[in-house]
């Protein structure tokens, strides 16, 4: 009788230990399971704080070209303004002479340079219209980045406090 209550005890020992075993092994699988998908989380975190910075990046070189093209569409507009007057001053002269075919042609060449110097001012104005657009349009990429990085963050957070 002692022998088989040896027995029964060294079975329930064993069978508590197989149970004791089989439940650590699951609890390890569920933690490296949440470590896991902690860890992916944040991969992703990681790689969406790198699209910010490379939208700061474009953001920055982008506001770098404005003070240039203002630059540019200042010299474009002297010169522009520069054109109209002599071909203005031509036409007058040439009101003056309309039988000189030297002065219509110089009159004509004005009148050509005139309206190519506002055409290169206005795709200027153009295109600094675009950029400062662009700006915009970056700066609210990047707004609604930091929103999504800031609440993969507190999620991420959760999960590792839950843990």
């Amino acid at each position: 009788m002692i022998v088989m209550k040896k027995i029964k005890t060294i079975v329930l020992g064993i069978i508590l230990g197989v149970v004791f075993a089989s439940n650590t092994v699951k609890a390890q699988d569920a933690a490296n399971s949440l470590s896991i998908e902690v860890l992916k989380s944040r991969e992703t975190l990681l790689k969406e704080n790198t699209n910010l910075n490379k939208l700061k990046i474009k953001l920055t070189n982008t506001q770098a070209e404005i003070p240039k093209l203002e630059e540019k569409i200042s010299s474009a507009n002297e010169r522009s303004a520069k054109s109209a007057v002599e071909s203005k001053n031509l036409a007058t002269k040439m009101n003056d002479n309309a039988s000189d075919q030297k002065l219509a042609k110089k009159a004509s060449r004005a009148a050509k340079e005139s309206y190519n110097d506002a055409r290169k001012a206005q795709k200027l104005a153009d295109e600094l219209s675009a950029t400062k657009q662009k700006i915009s349009d970056l700066e609210s990429d990047i707004e609604k980045l930091k929103l999504k990085i800031e609440k993969m963050d507190q999620q991420l957070k959760f999960t590792s406090n839950a843990n």
